[in-house]
């Protein structure tokens, strides 16, 4: 056995590894449990982009993994400043009186929260109720182990807090770097024009573009959103977004919605822009963003919109719905009109009566 363990540094590479062994039990605890971060840091964000290009894939888990080590290396700080030792007398010690030697640094406390509260409000934490109420609780569940004194269970509190505020800080910065590659991915690849120059007649409730000889009708309790107020996640589909028809006044894709999409040329059918179409929700579906897509048959709606739609579990909006493309043909102008619908599913209808309704009053002049 005393041979073939004497053997081992003949073994080629043994030397450098336990060099290098060596040098890991040297680090400190920070140092190594960073590593050990690292490592399924790394693995988590290289899974959870698989689906993308090899480019992206690697650009973005770089991205995540910066932040999020960044924020790591922030909360290590920021605990070191958090207490502070304190300097006593000398005749102290001679009278026999204790005083702690350690004390809190108020500043770096109120730094912790104000940290945390910004980075909940800035992530869209407090849009929902219970957001604003669990962190109203825990934050005085924290203040209550300051007032009594313990240190031990106050500092774990404020770790739990930071950690909860990068943890939405780390999601964030890599959902809008998510949003940014889905959109560069879809974007038209021709000279995009200003959609943007729409009128409202609120008498008729018509909306009409001159630059695209369009307009359309909407129904009661359905609101318009102009192009130039959208971001890049609504703005990403088939061709370059005109705008989108939906059912609330601040959120675009709240069911049932419409986003109409511009191509400045022609297709004979609908075919190529279908293809786009599949390839935007196969995204979602590696996305996580939408589970269980069932392809339905060909559709042709007032014999001048033709499509294909989809059944689906929305996870962002727990329920099942529909989605699909209709193209827009026959009429004389050089372009093409895609639009994209999302609703609910309703029984014994293929579309909402709304949906029906907004596509019949949609007229482009000839």
């Amino acid at each position: 056995m005393i041979w073939f363990i004497n053997s081992f540094p003949k073994i080629p590479g043994w030397e450098k590894r336990t060099a290098l062994s060596q040098k890991l039990q040297e680090l400190s605890l920070t140092k190594k449990l960073f590593l050990v971060y690292s490592v399924f840091a790394l693995y988590f964000l290289f899974y959870h982009e698989a689906h993308l290009p090899l480019f992206w894939m690697v650009g973005l888990a770089l991205i995540g993994y910066l932040v999020s080590s960044i924020l790591f290396w922030g909360i290590v700080f920021a605990f070191r400043k958090l207490e502070t030792k304190i300097v006593l007398p000398a005749i102290f010690a001679e009278v026999g009186i204790e005083r702690p030697t350690i004390k809190l640094v108020p500043w770096v406390e109120v730094a912790f929260f104000a940290f945390s509260v910004l980075a909940c409000w800035l992530t869209g934490f407090f849009e929902n109720r219970s957001g604003i109420l669990f962190l109203l609780v825990y934050a005085i569940g924290v203040l209550s182990a300051r007032l009594i004194d313990n240190k031990t269970y106050y500092k774990i509190g404020l770790l739990g807090l930071v950690i909860l505020a990068s943890g939405l800080i780390s999601f964030k910065s890599l959902q809008k770097a998510e949003i940014f590659v889905a959109y560069s991915m879809f974007k038209p690849d021709f000279e995009q024009k200003d959609l943007s120059r729409w009128n409202y007649n609120e008498e008729n409730r018509t909306l009409s573009n001159e630059d695209l000889k369009l307009s359309i009708h909407l129904p009661e309790e359905f609101y318009f959103h102009n192009p130039q107020n959208l971001g890049m996640e609504d703005k990403t589909g088939i061709g370059q977004i005109a705008g989108i028809i939906s059912s609330s006044d601040s959120d675009p894709n709240r069911y049932p919605s419409i986003k109409i999409f511009f191509v400045p040329f022609r297709f004979d059918n609908e075919s190529e822009l279908l293809s786009e179409f599949k390839k935007f929700l196969d995204l979602q579906v590696q996305r996580g963003d939408i589970q269980e897509l069932n392809e339905l048959e060909r559709e042709v709606f007032e014999d001048r919109y033709f499509g294909t739609f989809w059944t689906f579990y929305d996870v962002l909006r727990p329920r099942y719905a529909k989605t699909g493309m209709f193209f827009l043909a026959k009429h004389k102008q050089p372009y093409s009109l895609v639009f994209i619908i999302d609703e609910s599913l309703i029984k014994g209808r293929r579309h909402e009566e709304s949906v029906e309704k907004i596509l019949t009053s949609v007229k482009i002049e000839e």
